[in-house]
């Protein structure tokens, strides 16, 4: 079901350096960026078709032209698109940088190295390289990584690429000196600081424990929340700081934010004394699922889980939450293409609102908590956003149950009845607080039941279609409870 709204207020997507008199998209554009989602579509890499149109004098056939490299995913791609130099258009260079990024070349270190260090560079070009390396994940990867930010000054222009690095960093494979991240614990941006926490964390390095403590008493709950994450009892132990570790957990047990307290409760499940074991069992009795249900899970962890009472009266809320997320495999044979008028009419509705400015359209969605409305990246993620329309339209979405509720993660749907598997169309969107994507295990091998985030999730960047992002109701999506239900669905098609 569609409803026509008035136009609603939205947020301008065009990236810094974008030339504000843009070409209206033609006949002969729309025929081109058909052509482009017919070829992602059958995932088919015809170097000679790609080439033409990423030669195109049509600022958006180029830039569709470089996403359509990175979503067929053939490393072939690489050459093509490093065969031309980076086009003046700081938005069109930055989507070059982001798709060679995609295709994961361990050969394109030294290249992405000299955008990353370069000072002259536009920020969302030097942005998107260290999105890129953390994508590569390897050793030489992160030596590059961390030198930048071993040498990077904060400010208006490099604030955002540190940020990027810190993530990038901690997605590596390989361990190596941490004093390039802890160089940012104490920043004075919250958005750095989150993100060092989260680095430090990640690689579950004891040599980070003495500055993921410090950080577990920052003033900003979103930073302590990642930093308790680092407490776990080996690393702690690791570090000669258990009890110290300990002791801090059971203090964050008590934070006055609840993602601090989950997170802590979490971390707890990995200590299996007296007091741990104690708290955890009161912790299942909370009336807060994210309490319960990690407290739960905590005490399974646990060596004296086997006898624990209140491990047995929770398990049952517990269980279906713990399976495999529904996810599929990779299609064995290229799907056959639709035909031409069917890509040109998802050009047509999506692509080309999108390119002209127009309000983004959005959906509703009632649940059994409460209202969640959802703004679509429809012009970034066209195939994906026809899937969704196609879904709500034919009322398959309604009825859907949360099959898979993380605490402070994700809440997952089921998979959707006549859904189909999903062509990825990953984005420079990043998998933030409230994204909508749908469940994976690998890229083209995911059917809706769609997923709403509760917080980022930089380790699976790179891996998911951002299709979209929650604006009113987060709160909901925070309350979703394992058994609820979308009770209807619909889209919102703003007015033209």
């Amino acid at each position: 079901m569609r409803l026509q709204v008035l136009p609603l207020v939205v947020l301008a997507t065009a990236a810094a350096g974008q030339a504000p008199h843009r070409p209206r998209l033609d006949s002969a554009a729309v025929s081109n960026i058909a052509t482009l989602l017919m070829l992602e579509d059958t995932r088919t890499f015809d170097s000679l078709e790609l080439s033409r149109l990423l030669g195109s004098a049509h600022p958006e056939v180029r830039r569709r032209a470089t996403l359509s490299v990175a979503h067929i995913n053939d490393k072939r791609g690489v050459a093509l698109l490093r065969a031309r130099p980076l086009d003046g258009d700081t938005s069109l260079a930055a989507t070059t940088v982001f798709a060679i990024g995609q295709l994961r070349d361990t050969l394109t270190i030294p290249w992405l190295d000299s955008l990353l260090s370069n000072p002259r560079a536009a920020p969302t070009v030097r942005t998107e390289a260290a999105c890129a390396l953390g994508k590569i994940k390897t050793s030489a990867a992160r030596e590059v990584l961390a030198r930048f930010l071993s040498g990077a000054r904060a400010g208006p222009r490099t604030n955002d690429v540190i940020g990027e690095a810190l993530l990038s960093i901690g997605r590596s494979t390989a361990r190596g000196d941490i004093a390039p991240i802890v160089k940012w614990v104490a920043s004075p941006s919250e958005e750095i600081r989150w993100r060092a926490a989260w680095a430090l964390f990640r690689p579950r390095d004891p040599a980070a424990l003495p500055s993921l403590l410090t950080m577990s008493k920052d003033r900003s709950a979103l930073v302590r929340s990642w930093a308790v994450r680092g407490l776990g009892k080996s690393q702690a132990d690791s570090a000669s700081l258990g009890a110290v570790a300990e002791t801090q957990l059971l203090a964050s047990t008590k934070d006055a934010d609840r993602r601090v307290r989950t997170e802590a409760i979490r971390a707890l499940g990995s200590y299996s004394d007296s007091a741990a074991i104690a708290l955890l069992a009161d912790a299942t009795k909370s009336t807060d699922s994210w309490i319960s249900v990690s407290a739960a899970e905590g005490l399974a962890r646990s060596r004296a889980a086997q006898t624990s009472p209140a491990l047995r009266d929770t398990t049952a809320r517990t269980d279906r939450g713990s399976g495999r997320s529904g996810r599929g495999s990779r299609p064995a044979v290229r799907p056959a293409a639709r035909p031409m008028d069917e890509y040109r009419a998802i050009v047509e509705k999506w692509v080309v609102p999108a390119y002209d400015g127009k309000p983004l359209p959005r959906a509703r969605w009632e649940t059994s908590r409460g209202t969640i409305e959802l703004e679509l990246y429809a012009g970034d993620a066209p195939l994906a956003m026809d899937a969704f329309e196609r879904l709500t339209d034919a009322g398959t979405i309604a009825g859907t149950e949360f099959t898979r509720v993380v605490p402070d993660f994700v809440d997952q749907q089921a998979t959707i009845r006549d859904a189909a598997v999903q062509r990825d169309e990953v984005n420079r969107h990043r998998l933030t607080r409230g994204n909508l994507a749908w469940a994976s295990a690998g890229l083209d091998t995911g059917r809706p039941g769609y997923t709403l985030n509760h917080t980022a999730q930089p380790h699976n960047e790179g891996d998911f279609t951002s299709l979209g992002r929650v604006v009113l109701g987060q709160d909901v999506v925070d309350r979703i409870q394992l058994g609820d239900r979308v009770t209807a669905a619909q889209t919102i098609t703003p007015a033209p």
